[in-house]
């Protein structure tokens, strides 16, 4: 069209959007949420990224951080003359702290620190300024958590083992830290020149060792590499800022992708339902069309009339959407901040928002054409003959072309978002899938009704008759509304399945008190204090640390070097703790080869059974042989059987279990389990323990179990927060296609009120049809949510899926009755038209 075209369709387009305010506000709406969503987590994103970047050093305090889950040796030491620098050490271990003050205690994380750590960021403290690293007095440094709960105040005791410490100060933060890095077992930092006189580190006591490096000669990563070999041999893990950052990243970005993707879900129903709005829309608007045409203007002249409405709520949606996404990135950081190791400054990202108006407007302006194409073909003669069948029965090639282009733009969006490209396409898979079937039940649900369902009751009856009448919005409206049910769903019984586990310590037969620690002199002593308050061992079992050293006969060096194995190197660096006894434990079951439980031959292989899921990871199967070894002496094995274990139960497991009479003169510690009546007995019998026995430590399961809820819950709100932008389209989207449909419910209205019928009939006859709609899409949301759920329960999750009847009866009723309650409220004044009005009308 040439400019003076443009102009007239222009002022055309505006001239007929002055009489559609209300319908064309609602169509934006159905993009605005879904660009919200988007613009929110990529915003977040980029938040999360410059906060990595100006904190990077402070992430880890240090240049350089090397691990150790034994006692450093010589050959560490020698490799840290070799790194240099200034250096500070912590030694972190489990314990069990005493105060005097209430008669309580409870489990902690004690950081034993010497040095002038950190190097980089501050570890702030209130009142500021306390230097627990270099410190010589016996002071202490305690989680707020701690403080909180026991009602402490600066000054005041802590007992750790023999020593009384004075508490020093509040911990506000450790550089790289999160706030929830203590929430399982609160923290408590002690000079490391006072450890030793607290008598709780033992030979055999579990405990992880630490070296900071700062201001070093070379790059830390290139003296990663330089000395790699040494630190494999003395089993250290080094860890670099680069190394921190990444750690830090990978969750988070995982995250805000699958965020994201539920953020897109919310775009594409938006584009659903402006697709569905329009098409309604453009109805009632070819008669205008063929008028045009009969005047003199082209086709593309009188089509161009719409596309300019479209492309402008395209836009006035995406740019609604970004300044809400704006908004609601500010309350993510709110959400999440327990899971992140620093501050998060906001600030608005203006290529997060470009890019979510791009792709909000990109997608309300594809989703629009789909119903515009057809307008091509409108002819004249419609405005002279009403009757003129304009239609044609040859698929239009236009309609493909876009199809295939909407479905692989689609794809490669969900492909961007996820780590790996065919996620994101099993993701839109998944999705269509689900479309699919949502569709599939409406046209079946629609032709049941259309032949054969006759209810007695009129007002039912005339409800059914709306779902299956000309121009009904069932199909897209049962869409949209069941995936906004299966997304949001979907995520609300995952989460209530990972709880149930976490749950399982309240059966009555579930172990919630661990002890372990547990030197082999003090296990006769443990259990006597237990007898006393008629409690025992539900299990105890010896624990034994060891190292695996060769694989069918080739060194763990020669493994890492040989690029056919395909082996992980976190399998083939970690510390085994492995027991030993007679039969498989609770929650095992042998999965293949033969337990044998008692060895009282004098030579090797030792016969032990290996967990089904490590020995895969090691890529050895029954008859295969290894060798550990066990804090010095190398001892050959052949793995006899496989076991399935269950680690969401509460029993002491292990990968690998060896048979009576092998492993007894190791050094080793003890663990066990009992069950505690009520929370009266378990404070009591810590508080005994921890004055018998200062080193052992008594783990109350339910605490934990309570924390992990609480993360838990944190994430699960966020991600259920975003799923509410899908759950909103879908609203808008059944609001659109009531007042698209409002003037034929007039219509239909006028002609019941004729015949005799109430308003408050006709009320009753939307709200049933409304319903109708929200149970449809209820049921098969649910059911199709229930499925993804309990597929991701076995399959990703590992855990049992237990079916919550009541849950799932009010997310149906919830669902019915947001159908409803929209529904009316779009439907406001029909039933009081007036009969004489609309019939002059006619």
């Amino acid at each position: 069209m040439s400019i003076a075209q443009w102009k007239f369709a222009a002022y055309t387009a505006w001239r007929e959007a002055r009489r559609q305010r209300k319908r064309l506000v609602l169509c934006a709406l159905s993009i605005a949420f879904g660009v919200a969503a988007l613009v929110a987590v990529d915003s977040f994103s980029a938040n999360l990224e410059s906060g990595l970047d100006e904190e990077a050093k402070a992430l880890l305090g240090a240049d350089l951080q090397i691990t150790a889950r034994s006692a450093f040796g010589s050959e560490a030491e020698a490799i840290f003359k070799q790194v240099g620098g200034d250096q500070s050490r912590e030694i972190r271990f489990a314990s069990m702290a005493y105060f005097p003050g209430s008669d309580g205690s409870r489990l902690v994380q004690v950081r034993a620190l010497g040095g002038a750590f950190p190097y980089y960021g501050e570890f702030e403290t209130a009142p500021a300024g306390v230097d627990i690293a270099q410190s010589e007095a016996p002071i202490v440094v305690m989680d707020p958590l701690i403080m909180r709960q026991f009602e402490l105040e600066v000054g005041d005791i802590v007992r750790l083992g023999s020593i009384d410490f004075t508490i020093a100060a509040e911990l506000i933060r450790v550089p790289g830290e999160a706030a929830f890095a203590g929430i399982f077992a609160p923290r408590l930092y002690i000079p490391l020149a006072q450890l030793e006189s607290t008598g709780l580190i033992e030979v055999s006591s579990i405990a992880l060792y630490r070296l900071y490096a700062a201001n070093l000669e070379l790059p830390a990563d290139t003296l990663i590499e330089s000395i790699q070999s040494p630190l494999d041999a003395a089993y250290l893990k080094a860890k670099t800022v680069k190394d921190r950052k990444g750690s830090i990243r990978r969750p988070l970005e995982r995250l805000s992708n699958f965020l994201g993707l539920v953020g897109f879900v919310a775009l594409l129903l938006g584009g659903v339902g402006i697709a569905g709005a329009v098409h309604a829309y453009l109805m009632q608007k070819r008669d205008t069309v063929a008028i045009l045409r009969c005047l003199g203007s082209s086709s593309a002249q009188a089509s161009g009339i719409f596309w300019i409405q479209v492309a402008t709520i395209a836009l006035l949606g995406a740019l609604a959407g970004a300044a809400g996404g704006v908004f609601c990135q500010a309350a993510l950081p709110r959400l999440l901040a327990p899971v992140l190791p620093f501050d998060l400054d906001f600030f608005v990202s203006w290529p997060s928002i470009g890019v979510g108006i791009l792709y909000g407007a990109s997608t309300a302006f594809l989703a629009g054409i789909f119903p515009l194409l057809p307008l091509r073909k409108v002819s004249p003669l419609r405005a002279l003959r009403s009757d003129f069948d304009m239609g044609t029965k040859q698929a239009d090639p236009a309609v493909r072309m876009l199809s295939v282009f909407a479905l692989l733009a689609i794809t490669a969006f969900a492909a961007s978002r996820t780590d790996v490209w065919w996620h994101g396409a099993v993701f839109i898979g998944v999705l269509v899938l689900v479309v699919a079937i949502l569709s599939g039940v409406a046209a079946l649900v629609k032709r049941i009704l259309r032949s054969g369902f006759q209810p007695r009751s009129f007002l039912l009856r005339q409800a059914s008759a709306n779902l299956h009448r000309p121009q009904n919005r069932t199909l897209y409206l049962t869409t949209s509304l069941g995936v906004g049910t299966f997304l949001i769903y979907t995520l609300t019984l995952i989460q209530t399945g990972l709880l149930q586990q976490t749950e399982l310590a309240n059966e009555s037969d579930t172990p919630n008190l661990l002890f372990f620690d547990v030197q082999p002199d003090q296990l006769e002593g443990v259990q006597a204090i237990l007898a006393e308050r008629d409690l025992a061992f539900t299990t105890a079992s010896p624990v034994v640390t060891m190292r695996l050293s060769a694989i069918k006969g080739q060194s763990v060096a020669s493994v890492k070097q040989d690029p056919e194995l395909d082996i992980k190197h976190w399998v083939l660096n970690r510390e085994w703790r492995s027991t030993y006894r007679s039969a498989p434990g609770k929650g095992e079951l042998v999965s293949g080869g033969d337990y044998i439980g008692d060895w009282t031959g004098k030579s090797e292989p030792v016969p032990i059974s290996l967990e089904d899921d490590l020995a895969r990871h090691l890529g050895v199967v029954i008859g295969d042989r290894l060798t550990y070894d066990v804090q010095g002496m190398p001892i050959e094995v052949e793995v006899s059987s496989l076991r399935t274990v269950d680690w969401t139960q509460m029993w002491p497991n292990f990968f690998a279990t060896f048979p009576i009479g092998v492993l007894e003169p190791a050094p080793q510690w003890w663990i066990g389990v009992t069950r505690s009546p009520d929370i009266e007995t378990t404070a009591a019998l810590q508080s005994a323990i921890f004055h018998a026995y200062p080193n052992v430590s008594a783990v109350d399961l339910n605490a934990v179990i309570e924390a992990l809820q609480n993360v838990f819950g944190r994430i699960s709100f966020a991600v259920r927060f975003m799923g509410l932008f899908t759950m909103a389209t879908g609203i808008i989207i059944l609001a659109n296609a009531v007042t698209a449909s409002r003037h034929q419910r007039v219509r239909e209205s006028v002609l019941l009120r004729t015949m005799g019928a109430s308003g408050r009939q006709i009320r009753l006859v939307l709200a049933a049809e409304y319903a109708l709609i929200g149970l449809i899409s209820g049921v098969v949301g649910v059911g199709l949510a229930l499925a993804a759920a309990a597929s991701l329960g076995s399959w990703v999750f590992k855990v049992d899926f237990y079916v919550p009847w009541l849950q799932i009866a009010g997310a149906i009723g919830a669902v019915v009755s947001l159908s409803v309650i929209t529904g009316l409220l779009c439907s406001r004044g029909i039933a009081s038209q007036s009969p004489l009005a609309i019939l002059r009308g006619d």
